[in-house]
């Protein structure tokens, strides 16, 4: 098993448990590591750079598009109507801090989606203190727009 397998693995055992515990949904062991190891490969085939030489256009016909390296941050809010708590979790693959995750129980949210942005906000403060504003515009795409956003 390869070290990037790990963090996929944990990814999903994550989501049966929201499942499990919000949806009352059962996910199989098996199923579940099946899942995780079919993202681990293809996330792997997605961060293979395509070169191109300077002198050809891009085609997008064929459905292939040359993919960007850089750090990620996984996020998931989970919520039920009936509870009074909602649960929140991220994995960060941010440069000196491999494999950061961190997840909580808070208040309920108004909503689903109110679940899942207010689970990216807390993501993102938790960037902002590890990295500073360089963290937060790498995840975004280095806009300069968005450091001014966040100041």
């Amino acid at each position: 098993m390869e070290e990037h397998h790990f963090a996929w693995i944990l990814w999903y055992i994550w989501k049966g448990r929201n499942s499990k515990v919000f949806s009352n949904l059962d996910t199989k062991p098996k199923e579940t590591l099946r899942r995780a190891m079919t993202e681990s490969l293809l996330w792997m085939e997605a961060q293979q750079e395509i070169v191109q030489p300077q002198n050809q256009a891009l085609h997008t016909s064929d459905g292939v598009l040359p993919t960007r390296s850089g750090r990620w941050c996984f996020t998931d809010g989970s919520w039920k109507a009936e509870d009074i708590f909602s649960g929140q979790g991220w994995y960060s693959t941010l440069e000196g801090f491999e494999g950061l995750l961190g997840a909580r129980n808070t208040r309920a949210s108004q909503s689903p989606l109110h679940a899942e942005v207010e689970t990216l906000i807390w993501a993102m403060e938790c960037m902002r203190n590890l990295r500073g504003m360089a963290g937060i515009c790498e995840l975004l795409g280095g806009h300069q727009e968005s450091e001014e956003k966040f100041q």
